[in-house]
């Protein structure tokens, strides 16, 4: 078998002599070996997330912001001569993309490795793909690599990132005792290794890419590391990071004599909460197919001999998923949340532009509105301080806000958007107005778990008002309820107006 003979990223990270874990942390010993492994895989899956978004946060810092498109004039002038713009830098991940924010992945030369299990699929999309050998160096999509069957790195994921400033490789697989476990490391004989590792698969898959792939890997060869990088990373991980979880109740029930167990602890409830860990998984394996299918039709939306109302239909395809994306990055956030003890932000805060979130976004909400029969007005001065936040994580709270709103507004009804400032802070106003003449009862809403509120009349499922105000506090955020009889609802949010400057590391 292939996987017998081939070695792992996780193999030759844990081999490096920088290579290293996310965090020192020590295992109760008292744990029956199953719930150890299940707490350990949560943890690993943890620090993996926090570390692709702590990967974000240091690309932000560290990419030359784009060059400014050119004027006009110089467009006429130079329309025959300009080229694309290089990239920053080249990123490899399988066997899904990791990054998902444009502004990102426009400046990186993007690449994914695709399991064997979508083989059919990814040959399919490849003969529609664009016949280029070497493909545009500022296509925000990645591109395709297949894996051979057997190839254990279908059972990893993994990162290798070359930057001008800094390289990195993160995986998440399994250590020599089959444990799952994430691993890190900056070191330049390490990621030299890992990208031998990956060429190699390359060679035997897809030559001709090495053709383009190689003068990168050169141009960003991987040097000794800033020490402040490092440390920016490290500790933007461990920010991410829920405070550690005690030790289940279940090991202090079994160890007990069974006349003590406390009957008022059920192990199976309060210990693991089952409802958020069946959305935690359903979350990963409902994104995962997703971001495969996004990724085959941002591959396919690049051909040219396309027929617009065909790059139309790919475009909706783009679009669904990227909406239903983000809805289960959001819960599993949440599910994140539910899980930590630790109260107050806990997501990076950075200067966030709000307008621009908002105008993106707009279209989105109009469609969750007009699916409730409802109209949204949006109201937004000419300038707005940036404030405090999380960017990608802002975006998605905002838009969950809006999907629960038109869940709680009687049909025919309209939402209304007020921002305005309000000392240090901007203030986001959601009203809701139902017309007299019109039926006045609102939807009929039921808690479905700890997180979920499901409307049964159209199937709409959104987070439930507490945990949207909970994702608010973790953003650093307010969100305050208001009803008023004969006056409607008002949803307030409270974003705090950024007044730090952020260096550059």
């Amino acid at each position: 078998m292939v996987e017998q003979f081939l070695p792992t990223i996780s193999s030759l990270v844990a081999l490096g002599e920088l290579g290293a874990d996310a965090t020192d942390w020590e295992m109760p010993t008292s744990m029956a070996e199953e719930t150890r492994l299940q707490y350990q895989a949560e943890r690993a899956e943890t620090e993996w997330q926090g570390a692709i978004s702590s990967l974000g946060h240091l690309l932000r810092q560290t990419l030359p912001p784009p060059k400014p498109p050119p004027s006009r004039s110089r467009k006429l002038m130079r329309s025959r001569k300009r080229s694309p713009q290089p990239p920053a830098g080249l990123l490899l991940s399988g066997p899904f993309p990791i990054l998902d924010a444009p502004d990102l992945t426009m400046q990186l030369s993007n690449w994914v490795f695709i399991p064997p299990p979508l083989d059919q699929l990814a040959q399919s999309f490849s003969q529609l793909m664009p016949a280029d050998d070497k493909p545009p160096v500022d296509a925000s999509a990645a591109r395709i690599l297949p894996l051979i069957d057997g190839d254990p790195l279908a059972g990893e994921r993994f990162c290798l990132l070359l930057t001008e400033r800094f390289s990195v490789v993160l995986v998440l697989g399994r250590d020599a005792d089959n444990d799952l476990r994430f691993q890190f490391s900056f070191t330049p004989m390490v990621i030299n290794q890992v990208w031998q590792l990956l060429r190699s698969r390359i060679f035997v898959t897809t030559r001709k890419q090495l053709d383009f792939l190689d003068p990168l890997v050169e141009t960003f060869a991987p040097t000794e590391p800033d020490y402040r990088i490092v440390s920016q990373f490290s500790r933007w991980m461990l920010s991410s990071l829920p405070a550690p979880r005690p030790q289940p109740v279940i090991e202090r029930i079994v160890s007990s004599p069974p006349e003590e167990a406390p009957e008022s602890h059920p192990p199976t409830k309060e210990t693991y909460g089952l409802d958020t860990e069946l959305l935690k998984a359903m979350a990963h394996e409902i994104r995962t197919p997703l971001t495969t299918i996004r990724t085959l039709t941002r591959s396919l939306i690049r051909r040219k001999d396309l027929v617009d109302k065909a790059k139309q239909r790919l475009h909706q395809i783009d679009n669904a998923c990227t909406q239903q994306i983000d809805r289960f990055n959001l819960i599993f956030k949440a599910v994140e949340l539910e899980a930590a003890t630790q109260k107050g932000p806990r997501s990076l805060l950075t200067a966030t532009a709000l307008s621009e979130i908002i105008q993106s976004a707009i279209p989105q909400w109009e469609q969750a509105a007009t699916r409730r029969n409802l109209s949204l007005e949006v109201k937004l001065p000419k300038m707005l301080p940036m404030v405090a936040s999380d960017p990608a994580l802002l975006q998605q709270v905002l838009t969950g806000l809006v999907e629960l709103f038109t869940h709680s507004v009687a049909a025919k009804g309209q939402i209304q958007l007020h921002v305005m400032a309000a000392g240090d802070q901007l203030k986001l106003e959601f009203q809701a107005e139902v017309h007299p003449t019109c039926d006045q009862r609102r939807p009929t809403l039921k808690s479905l778990g700890k997180l979920l509120m499901f409307q049964p009349d159209t199937g709409g499922l959104s987070l439930n008002l507490q945990t949207t105000k909970a994702l608010f506090t973790a953003l650093g955020a307010k969100l305050t309820v208001r009803e008023r009889p004969n006056h409607g609802v008002t949803w307030t949010v409270f974003l705090p107006i950024e007044t730090a400057n952020y260096p550059i590391v």
